[in-house]
C-alpha cells in the first residue's frame, strides 16, 4: 500500500514539468487596456504591439515562424523592448524579413536589452537599415506621439546614469507647447490635468527604470513597456514569480501591470517570447501584447 502511494506520488510529480512544458508551447496574444485620467485626446485608442525577449536562436523553432501571425493583427505602432537575440547578431537574421514587413505596416521602435549590450552598435545599424527607429536614450516625436527609449538598465547603472540628463529634461518639457495650444483653443487654463504637462510611451528592457523615473520625474505621465523578467520563465502553479534576473529571488517586478500612486505612470511587463540559455518555459507560455490607450 505504501509502495503504491509512493509510486503514484512520483508519477504525479513527474507530470508537473511535462504539463508545464506543454502548457507553455503556444504563443499567446494578450489584449491589454491602459487607462489614464489625463490621456491626451490625440492618443485615445492608440494600439501598441509590444514584442520583447525574442532571444532567437536559429535552431529554436518556438519563435521563428511568428511573423505571419503578428502581421495579421491590428495595431498602430510596434515596439521591441530588447533582447531580440541571445548572444550573436546573426541570430536576428531569420527575422529580418518579418521586421521589414512590420516596418511597412506601422512605425516600429526598438531599445536594446542586456543580451545586446555587447553588440549594440551592430544591432542599431542592422535595424536602422530595415527602417526601425532605434531609441538609445532618445526621444522620438512622431506626429502626435512622444516615444522615449532608454538603454538597458544595467548599462545605465554601470555608468551611474550619466549622459541621460538631456533626455530627462526633454521628457519634462515635451508636449508643453502642444498642451498650451490645445488649451487656448478650448478656452481652458494652461495648467494641465493632475499637475502634468506631458504623456510619453516609454520603452525600457528592464522594469527597474520605473523606480528611477518616479524619483527623477515625479510629475510625468505615461506608459512604460518593459520585458526582461520572462515572467519568471519557469513558474509553479499558484506560486508567485520566484526569480527574475537583475532582481533576484521574489522580485518586485515580475509581469503585468504596475503604477505609481497617482496612476499617471503605468508599466506593463511582457513575459516575452523566447528563453535564455535555459531553453524551457514551464507554466509560462510565450506572449506578445497589444496595449490600447484609453481614458479611465
Amino acid at each position: 500500500m505504501k509502495k503504491s502511494v509512493l509510486v503514484s506520488l512520483a508519477c504525479s510529480l513527474a507530470t508537473i514539468p511535462i504539463v508545464g512544458y506543454a502548457a507553455s508551447l503556444p504563443i499567446r496574444v494578450k489584449y491589454e487596456m491602459a487607462k489614464f485620467n489625463n490621456l491626451p485626446a490625440k492618443l485615445k485608442n492608440l494600439k501598441i504591439l509590444h514584442i520583447s525577449d525574442l532571444h532567437n536562436r536559429q535552431s529554436n523553432k518556438i519563435n521563428v515562424d511568428i511573423w505571419q501571425h503578428i502581421l495579421g493583427l491590428d495595431y498602430d505602432i510596434a515596439v521591441f523592448t530588447g533582447d531580440l537575440i541571445l548572444d550573436n547578431v546573426k541570430q536576428i537574421y531569420p527575422h529580418l524579413d518579418g521586421i521589414k514587413s512590420l516596418v511597412k505596416k506601422v512605425p516600429v521602435f526598438y531599445v536594446d536589452g542586456n543580451h545586446e549590450r555587447w553588440c549594440f552598435s551592430k544591432m542599431a545599424k542592422l535595424l536602422e537599415n530595415t527602417g526601425v527607429n532605434v531609441l538609445y536614450n532618445k526621444i522620438s516625436l512622431l506626429g502626435n506621439k512622444s516615444v522615449v527609449g532608454f538603454r538597458d538598465y544595467d548599462y545605465l547603472q554601470e555608468r551611474d546614469f550619466n549622459g541621460i540628463d538631456s533626455l530627462l529634461s526633454k521628457m519634462a518639457k515635451a508636449d508643453r507647447t502642444d498642451n498650451k495650444t490645445d488649451n487656448k483653443a478650448n478656452n481652458k487654463t494652461d495648467k494641465p490635468a493632475n499637475g502634468t504637462d506631458n504623456f510619453h510611451i516609454i520603452l525600457s528592457h528592464q522594469p527597474q527604470i520605473f523606480d528611477y523615473l518616479k524619483q527623477k520625474l515625479p510629475n510625468i505621465s505615461g506608459l512604460i513597456l518593459a520585458g526582461h523578467t520572462h515572467g519568471g520563465q519557469v513558474k509553479l502553479p499558484l506560486l508567485p514569480t520566484l526569480f527574475a534576473p537583475g532582481q533576484g529571488v521574489l522580485p518586485k517586478y515580475s509581469e503585468g501591470w504596475y503604477q505609481n500612486s497617482t496612476g499617471n505612470l503605468k508599466m506593463f511587463i511582457s513575459k516575452g517570447i523566447g528563453t535564455t540559455h535555459f531553453p524551457l518555459r514551464l507554466y509560462n507560455p510565450p506572449e506578445i501584447a497589444i496595449v490600447t490607450l484609453s481614458n479611465a
